[in-house]
């Protein structure tokens, strides 16, 4: 790891991931009462081949001291990266699992978090995603311990990556999930990919967009670290549908545009949107009863 620079001051290394984890650098880092902020930040994978760069991370949250608040800030870059690329590190899990118990403490304590992302890249071999902005806050959590998320990702863009046509050039989701289950979520996306238990989420607004074609949602969500094992049920909407299934023909995925056009049947039709109600499992997606594979 780089030295930053702490308040003017020249300092020592910050605390970091276990050996075999990931590596962190950054040009300069400035830790505040409310948080940290890293300019030239970047984390990567020991040999390299999976990585997030931004050209600064601000990290606002609670933390015992500058070395937890910087543990913090990393274990939630790694996630970040981790749920992007699918990549998982059995060597991370430990350290993520601890660090989402110190979240999931803050959180019942009354206190937030709020994190952004500028000018930032994820690389996984050869594919890379750009995005301008990423934003990610979590609110205390309420009598019941569920906490209040929110991720939002705007000037998506994408370089060697299949379909990319088909993917989204903003996206945001808020949804509640308990507390107690944080830790084996973090766990589960940066390190074991199956072994952790299943978190429970309800998505009261899930939005993609890419020039006029919309996706919104809300609903009920299982989510684990294998994108096999998660599942979800709720209502779906699509804006200007027509568009999105020529644009999956011609990125040639015809399975996918004739489950569309299937989908489209049995939708409810006002305007230029389609609604459904849906479920998710196991890789097929069910639209008001019919089976829509689309793996």
């Amino acid at each position: 790891m780089s030295l930053g620079t702490v308040s003017g001051i020249a300092a020592t290394a910050c605390a970091a991931p276990p050996a075999g984890c990931a590596i962190v650098r950054h040009a300069a880092v400035q830790d505040t009462p409310q948080g940290v902020v890293y300019d030239g930040f970047a984390i990567s994978t020991p040999d390299g081949g999976t990585r997030l760069n931004a050209a600064q991370y601000v990290f606002h949250g609670p933390a015992t001291g500058a070395d937890a608040r910087h543990d913090q800030a990393e274990a939630a870059a790694l996630l970040l990266v981790s749920a992007m690329s699918g990549r998982h590190n059995p060597a991370c899990s430990n350290w993520l699992a601890a660090q989402g118990q110190q979240v999931s403490a803050a959180l019942k304590a009354g206190h937030g978090y709020d994190l952004t992302w500028q000018n930032a890249t994820i690389v996984h071999g050869m594919a890379q995603v750009g995005v301008g902005t990423v934003r990610y806050q979590m609110q205390p959590t309420n009598p019941e311990h569920v906490s209040s998320v929110s991720l939002t990702m705007n000037e998506l863009s994408y370089r060697n990556v299949a379909n990319q046509g088909l993917l989204p050039s903003s996206a945001r989701a808020v949804f509640s999930l308990p507390a107690n289950e944080l830790p084996a979520l973090m766990d589960a996306i940066g390190g074991r990919s199956t072994s952790s238990p299943a978190v429970h989420a309800t998505i009261s607004s899930l939005e993609a967009s890419q020039g006029a074609i919309r996706l919104q949602g809300h609903g009920q969500a299982t989510l684990t670290g294998n994108v096999g094992n998660t599942s979800a049920s709720g209502h779906l909407k699509i804006t200007n549908l027509e568009a999105l299934i020529e644009k999956a023909r011609n990125e040639k995925q015809i399975k996918l545009a004739a489950a569309l056009v299937v989908a489209r049947l049995v939708s409810h039709r006002s305007g230029e949107q389609n609604t459904w109600d849906t479920n998710w499992e196991g890789g097929v997606l069910t639209v008001n009863g019919f089976p829509l594979p689309l793996r």
